[in-house]
């Protein structure tokens, strides 16, 4: 991947619903240069606020990542970072004018295709690239992660298992490079399990749910739609693991670097994954702290 920063050549749109909310929403891309880093505008507030995508916003990580900045907050981001760390976009200006990021297809292929249709701009500065150089562990309960260091680039790995339940136990790993994130992650959709609708619709969530943007994990083994319980088309047999590397891939790009390290982990969400990426960006401010 490119060791300099990038951006998109011209501004690009898409409106579509928020997963969450069922509202619909407009994003609007727009190109930004080297040093600005993801920001999210939310157009719809008077001032149009300004919410920086890293991981020092991170407001809440259950269910979804929200970022919020002085009261102001954008909800699922992780889809559209995914997208970003995916062509290695550093620089970018997102506009929206809800709180909720659109759901698109419950992956980020959609995302993904808008931003490299733009054509991508390498921008003269290098990229902030760390190389981690410790062992970093975190866990909860059963869910662990460990970031070990790893020079030739970024290799995530992750077990989905659910003891015996829902599915069986999927294992998968990669080199995130631009073009196994393309092919191999990008298309992954999101997913339920059976017994956690009823807990969305007391709740109020998941509104914009369809049957084309999320798969339900039934007790059983088998994969369905959601709304008409049918069974679901995948798009690999094993696409429920790839989307936890999706998740992981847009949580840890929270912390905007270009990271070389050996990523494990098991059964890990947006709790973990954003632990983590904390960690990684506390190890990389005390290098750059002490090298001042």
């Amino acid at each position: 991947m490119d060791t300099h920063q990038r951006t998109i050549s011209r501004i690009v749109e898409y409106s579509g619903i928020g997963l969450f909310t069922g509202e619909e929403v407009k994003l609007r891309f727009k190109p930004s240069p080297a040093g600005t880093g993801i920001i999210f505008v939310r157009t719809d507030i008077e001032g149009h606020p300004r919410v920086p995508a890293n991981i020092e916003m991170l407001y809440d990580t259950r269910r979804l990542v929200t970022l919020e900045k002085n009261g102001v907050g954008v909800k699922s981001v992780e889809h559209v970072m995914a997208a970003l760390a995916g062509i290695g976009i550093d620089n970018i200006e997102i506009e929206v004018n809800s709180s909720e990021v659109p759901a698109g297809d419950g992956s980020s292929l959609l995302f993904l295709q808008l931003l490299k249709g733009t054509g991508i701009k390498t921008l003269a500065e290098p990229k902030n690239t760390f190389y981690l150089q410790e062992e970093i562990r975190v866990s909860n309960g059963d869910a662990s992660m460990v970031a070990l260091p790893y020079d030739k680039g970024l290799s995530l790995s992750y077990i989905l298992d659910f003891n015996g339940s829902f599915l069986n136990r999927q294992c998968f790993e990669i080199e995130m490079t631009e073009n196994n994130f393309r092919a191999q992650i990008a298309p992954a959709r999101t997913f339920g399990l059976y017994t956690v609708i009823e807990e969305y619709k007391k709740l109020g969530l998941g509104k914009g749910v369809t049957d084309d943007n999320s798969l339900i994990l039934q007790e059983d083994g088998t994969v369905t739609k959601p709304l008409s319980m049918t069974p679901a088309e995948l798009r690999f047999p094993n696409e429920c693991v790839r989307h936890k590397i999706l998740d992981m891939i847009g949580d840890l790009y929270l912390t905007n670097l270009t990271l070389h390290a050996r990523i494990v982990a098991t059964k890990s969400g947006h709790y973990l994954n954003t632990r983590l990426a904390e960690k990684i960006f506390e190890c990389f401010k005390n290098k750059t702290h002490k090298q001042a």
